[in-house]
């Protein structure tokens, strides 16, 4: 009998929930960081986090695939860009950058992802000195600069690996702050939802339909 009432219960199916009771209001419950989620019942969202002196929003729509709830911005927004101005040769494998923050009032030098000349798929970190030098093991052939504060990767700038490279660009923030999800995923985790954010596990509680 207990065999047969365990089989029995194996092969009654877990049911995930359903689009229509994932809907509702939930907010932040994670240390340091602050914010919520509305899914709404005809498909949108509104989404809000603070963490530090970062501050982001997003607004669009939201499925349900069964395991996570995904979110897409609408519109998408346009995200910030880097200008190059000027590429002025350097020594051999040099590379150096200055930008111009102006519309932003930020002063850092951005880190970048680099590609070496002769591996042009793998992508290698590299950190800026105070005064914008970085210190590449071989000559790089592409840069992504990354927005401080946020993470977010530039588009590609291309490099001859030929000389080395002394870069002034120009920031353009566009709809910086303005999240673009695509198809962003927040696993559902009992009542709750989880997001990987920041090299952070974010947890959204429901509070309400």
């Amino acid at each position: 009998m207990i065999v047969l009432a365990a089989l029995v219960a194996l092969a009654v199916p877990v049911h995930a929930p359903s689009k229509a009771k994932l809907a509702g209001f939930y907010q932040i419950r994670t240390m340091e960081v602050g914010g919520g989620l509305e899914l709404r019942k005809d498909g949108r969202f509104r989404y809000a986090l603070a963490y530090g002196a970062l501050d982001e929003d997003a607004e669009g729509t939201w499925t349900f695939d069964g395991q996570s709830v995904l979110l897409t911005s609408v519109p998408m927004p346009k995200e910030p860009a880097f200008e190059l101005v000027t590429d002025s040769p350097a020594a051999p494998c040099a590379l150096s950058i200055s930008v111009d923050w102006s519309e932003v009032d930020w002063a850092t030098a951005p880190d970048v992802l680099a590609t070496y000349d002769g591996a042009p798929k793998e992508l290698h970190f590299l950190q800026a000195d105070d005064d914008g030098t970085f210190h590449p093991e071989k000559c790089v052939t592409m840069i992504m600069p990354i927005v401080p504060m946020f993470d977010l990767p530039g588009e590609p700038l291309q490099l001859s690996p030929a000389t080395g490279h002394k870069l002034s660009l120009r920031f353009h923030p566009n709809d910086l702050g303005h999240v673009a999800f695509r198809g962003e995923p927040l696993k559902v985790d009992g009542s709750g939802l989880l997001m990987e954010r920041y090299d952070r596990e974010i947890r959204f509680v429901r509070v309400r339909p």
